[in-house]
């Protein structure tokens, strides 16, 4: 994402556009033209053309007034000039980031006007993405200087993103309560195919969550550009991605063997765990097998990054830091698959995601190292399965 510059004054960046020609321009050269941004040359064009209207007005005779009647009503009121908001008193601006998008706030830094999607808050601070990495973000100190071509979304602006932690929190264990009560209920019932009851379970469970993550972050821009789901970076992201997974996946397999050592104990908690979301099903058809692997295999790693790397991850780094935003994620994530021997490896495969989607940036790296990780962990039981 980079900044122009004023074509008056080349050397400073510009705050917004003319809403008449599209000139970009600098504080010193935004001119109000009736309620909105304009530069110097079209305010003098718009002057000149409400000049001659008025003057035409008074050279045309007027109109004859129109007798009152009975059924005539008191004059309209006349409208209140529109109050300014965060952006100024009336005019209406464009995001000098994204020409042609309402700016909504200026920059409390530089002074720029910027969009929703744009604006990146510090407390009771209001800042550009530019003005927040040169202040906020390791490393980026000359973020916003020199160089517009520097200005970039290579490093991720998490330490402040808009949306509250708590409510995600308070949130999380709502669905999981919904699933129980709906196999429970099924449970009562006759038997149901394994793919009708994996597309119930898994259609509650994902649509809800999604649901939440969307309707938070929408207000802020665009919901799948703020959960970090976009297309730069992406061979790069896809690549890394399969790295991570296959790491991931031989991380939870060991895991799993030393936690069957630690807690063989636990094999009876173990066993209720992994039955509370069992209904009664019938035998299993090639239909079931296939609703199911694409469940496990691309709508579980899409839905479950976008919620807990792509929603969750950004709010914990930003009030717990790096390492405490990584392992309470991974852990979170490890709690919510309902396995005491899976706690371990769940747990670093949650850690992997994060630091996957910290480094890249894309949230196709940790998805696409999700599903890796989803679709050799349900494909290689089947396949020792087949050939014995």
């Amino acid at each position: 994402m980079q900044r122009p510059y004023c074509e008056t004054h080349p050397q400073i960046p510009a705050i917004a556009r003319c809403s008449v020609c599209g000139r970009y321009l600098c504080p010193e050269c935004v001119v109000e033209i009736a309620g909105r941004a304009g530069c110097a040359g079209c305010a003098r064009a718009e002057r000149e053309r409400r000049r001659r209207e008025a003057a035409e007005r008074e050279a045309a005779p007027p109109a004859p007034a129109a007798a009152p009647g009975p059924t005539q009503g008191p004059p309209p009121p006349t409208q209140a000039p529109p109050r300014g908001g965060p952006v100024g008193a009336h005019v209406v601006a464009t995001c000098a980031y994204h020409p042609g998008v309402r700016a909504v706030t200026r920059c409390s830094a530089c002074g720029a006007l910027v969009c929703s999607g744009c604006q990146r808050t510090v407390g009771k601070k209001r800042l550009c993405e530019a003005c927040f990495n040169a202040s906020y973000v390791p490393g980026r100190g000359d973020q916003g200087r020199g160089d517009p071509a520097s200005w970039s979304r290579e490093v991720p602006a998490r330490a402040a993103v808009p949306w509250k932690l708590w409510p995600a929190l308070a949130f999380l264990p709502l669905p999981f309560i919904l699933n129980g009560l709906m196999t429970y209920m099924m449970r009562q019932g006759d038997e149901i195919s394994v793919g009708a009851a994996q597309l119930l379970v898994s259609l509650l469970l994902y649509s809800s969550t999604l649901a939440f993550a969307f309707i938070a972050v929408s207000r802020y821009g665009n919901a799948l550009a703020e959960l970090g789901v976009h297309a730069g970076n992406l061979p790069s992201s896809l690549g890394l991605g399969f790295i991570g997974g296959s790491l991931a996946f031989w991380l939870a397999v060991a895991s799993g063997l030393i936690s069957r050592g630690m807690f063989g104990g636990l094999a009876e908690v173990e066993k209720w765990l992994q039955g509370f979301f069992d209904v009664n099903v019938k035998d299993v058809t090639g239909v079931d097998m296939f609703i199911a692997g694409i469940i496990i295999i691309v709508a579980a790693p899409i839905c479950e990054e976008l919620f807990f790397r792509g929603y969750l991850y950004p709010a914990m780094r930003g009030r717990l830091g790096l390492w405490g935003a990584v392992f309470l994620n991974g852990f979170l994530f490890s709690v919510v698959h309902f396995s005491v021997f899976g706690l371990i490896g769940r747990t670093l495969a949650g850690v992997i995601f994060c630091l996957l989607y910290e480094y890249n940036d894309n949230l196709w790296s940790p998805i696409t190292a999700h599903a890796l990780n989803n679709f050799v962990a349900f494909f290689l039981p089947l396949v020792a399965i087949w050939s014995s």
